[in-house]
C-alpha cells in the first residue's frame, strides 16, 4: 500500500509540473497569433467606411510562423467568400512584424498595440497615378 501512495504522489507530481510548464509556455506565446478581424481602414489620412461584409475578411497567425487571410467581397447583393492568401510572418521584436503574403513583397510596418488587441498594417501603393497609404487596423477575436 505504501509503494501504491508513493506511486501516486509521484504520477501527481509529475502531471502537476507538466501542466505548469505547458501554462507557462502559454503565456509566453507571440501576442499575433489567433485570429483578426479587419475593423477600420485609413487611407491617405481619411478614414474609410467600411461595409459589413468587408469587415468579415479576416487573417489567422498560426505558432509555426504561417497565415491565412480570408477575403469577401458584396456580389448578387450578398457577402460571398472571394479568396484566401497564404503567408508567413516574423516577429521582428518591439511589437512590430513583417509579414508576407503569396508572392508579395514583405509589409514591414505591421505592429500590435501594447495590450495585443489592435493589429495595424500599413501599405503604399499607386492607384490611377495616385500614391496611396493605407492603414488596415484588426481586432483580435
Amino acid at each position: 500500500m505504501k509503494n501504491f501512495t508513493l506511486v501516486s504522489i509521484a504520477i501527481f507530481f509529475t502531471l502537476f509540473v507538466s501542466c505548469s510548464s505547458d501554462d507557462d509556455d502559454a503565456g509566453s506565446q507571440d501576442l499575433i497569433i489567433g485570429k483578426w478581424t479587419l475593423s477600420e481602414r485609413v487611407q491617405n489620412g481619411s478614414t474609410t467606411e467600411l461595409d459589413d461584409c468587408f469587415k468579415t475578411n479576416t487573417v489567422v497567425f498560426l505558432a509555426d510562423g504561417t497565415l491565412k487571410s480570408t477575403f469577401h467581397r458584396i456580389a448578387n447583393n450578398s457577402c460571398e467568400f472571394s479568396h484566401e492568401a497564404v503567408g508567413t510572418w516574423k516577429n521582428l521584436g518591439n511589437n512590430k512584424y513583417s509579414i508576407t503574403e503569396g508572392d508579395e513583397e514583405p509589409y514591414y510596418s505591421c505592429e500590435i498595440n501594447e495590450a495585443g488587441t489592435v493589429f495595424s498594417i500599413e501599405d503604399r501603393f499607386e492607384f490611377q497615378g495616385e500614391q496611396i497609404i493605407q492603414k488596415d487596423m484588426l481586432v483580435k477575436n
